[in-house]
């Protein structure tokens, strides 16, 4: 299949992958093929159902390979049931056109390594549990829009007399994200304390999630808007969270998106790193 390979990522760091070396890829199933579930109910008067709601479920991915050459089957058929084993959870990447799509957290349902004619290249079928429903970009975009980006070095001799420009902010407090998926983006914040930071909080166009302590220097702050949690230096702060938080503000709806931070004392001396993926109904 002309530019376009598969890539399996194993939860241990391994990789696989069928881009025409070893083998290539001759078929793949399930990757437009959403599982979209619509819910309903009968109407009590009239006629017609009332929808009471949708999901996208999870789906099944199949890929059909093919060694390259007949003097590789003694290899892949002793490398592929090693690598590709229940235990294991596996990220597949779908690279096509230059674009790299991926199903995150699947599990293998199904091996098929038929034995055929030696002298004939091997075919293998591997079948995924996909669970998220969603295939994710690959950039998750993870930039510190508090980040100072340096104009200057030094050793700097100024014999001007007119102002320098030593160095500004890559982004400003408020930055604007763009997400062209097909669904919403959930997005992680992680905060750095670089000194005393009072009441950090992350504020988006739909409302703000805000941690009523003080940060120190090295403190670590992680506020998850898919999860809707808030971890400080890795423990859960959810007391600490102000009443008005609403974790719902974090997911990026289709379109252009507003995303900045703030605290009561000590936001210049914050680093705040944004993390969102894009989400595809297909890959």
């Amino acid at each position: 299949m002309s530019d376009f390979s598969v890539c399996w990522v194993r939860g241990d760091g391994g990789t696989f992958t069928a881009d025409g070396g070893l083998m290539g890829l001759t078929a793949a199933e399930g990757l437009n093929e959403p599982a979209l579930e619509v819910f309903s109910q009968k109407a009590a008067l009239g006629d017609g159902d009332l929808i009471t709601g949708s999901r996208v479920g999870s789906r099944e991915l199949t890929f059909t390979c093919k060694a390259r050459r007949s003097a590789y089957n003694d290899l892949l058929v002793r490398a592929l049931p090693s690598f590709f084993i229940a235990s294991q959870s596996y990220d597949v990447q779908i690279h096509r056109g230059g674009d790299c799509r991926v199903a995150t957290g699947c599990r293998l349902s199904a091996l098929e390594i038929p034995t055929e004619n030696p002298a004939k290249p091997v075919t293998v079928k591997l079948s995924f549990l996909m669970p998220e429903g969603y295939f994710l970009s690959e950039d998750g975009f993870g930039q510190n829009i508090a980040g100072i980006r340096g104009r200057c070095g030094y050793p700097y001799a100024a014999l001007g007399t007119c102002g320098r420009l030593y160095g500004l902010y890559a982004y400003a407090q408020t930055v604007y994200l763009e997400n062209d998926g097909d669904a919403e983006a959930y997005c992680k914040a992680v905060l750095y304390a670089r000194g005393t930071v009072v009441n950090p909080r992350i504020q988006t166009g739909g409302g703000y999630v805000r941690l009523l302590a003080t940060l120190a220097a090295g403190d670590t702050l992680v506020i998850d808007g898919k999860t809707k949690s808030m971890e400080k230096n890795g423990v859960n702060a959810a007391a600490l969270l102000d009443k008005a938080s609403n974790f719902s503000s974090l997911a990026f709806a289709t379109g252009t998106n507003t995303i900045g931070y703030t605290a009561d004392v000590g936001a210049n001396v914050l680093d705040v790193y944004v993390y969102y993926n894009k989400r595809f109904l297909g890959a």
